[in-house]
């Protein structure tokens, strides 16, 4: 029987990785059970205030969310909770890059291919999970760039990212192997 393993990933990481996991297990516990949900909100006229630093507003998320979690379908054209994990991994992917490049750990491994694997990654989620090469003289066409079985190449252009190229679980194997060449740097 296999046993699970923990993944140890660097530490620049664990804030966004500890995001990551509140923000799955709030996306599937609205979705377990949407009754719940409702009734936990019951008394409250919003899910949540957002206050403003720019003017006196406050943004308010209202309970018309659950409504729409609870009408939908896993196999509806645009299912909400695919569409928010899809979007949720887009920008979960950004600011991993972000962390990367900004971090003086990964200063020497930035030209590795796992590193412009992820580059081309954040690029995608970038332009609405789509790989985009660019228009005119700003386009980029890639060289191959291979990570494990994948492959970055510019037939892909306008292919979807997460959901398709990548599956659910494969950032965090990218994020596992670029926390090795650290280590082992």
């Amino acid at each position: 029987m296999d046993q699970d393993t923990p993944l140890k990933f660097h530490s620049s990481f664990h804030e966004l990785l500890d995001t990551f996991r509140r923000v799955i297990v709030g996306m599937v516990w609205s979705q377990a059970s949407v009754k719940d949900a409702k009734k936990f909100f019951e008394t409250f006229p919003y899910v949540i205030h957002l206050p403003c630093s720019v003017d006196s507003r406050v943004i308010k998320i209202d309970k018309t969310i659950l409504d729409l979690i609870e009408v939908e379908g896993f196999n509806q054209a645009t299912p909400l909770f695919s569409k928010t994990l899809i979007n949720f991994y887009r920008i979960f992917t950004i600011a991993v890059k972000d962390i990367i490049w900004g971090e003086a750990d990964f200063s020497d491994l930035l030209s590795l291919p796992e590193l412009q694997f992820l580059r081309h990654l954040r690029n995608a989620s970038a332009h609405n999970n789509q790989f985009f090469w660019g228009r005119g003289r700003n386009r980029q066409i890639p060289t191959s760039i291979m990570w494990r079985n994948k492959e970055i190449r510019k037939e892909l252009e306008g292919k979807q990212l997460y959901m398709d190229f990548m599956k659910p679980g494969d950032i965090f194997i990218l994020l596992l192997d670029i926390s090795k060449l650290v280590t082992n740097n």
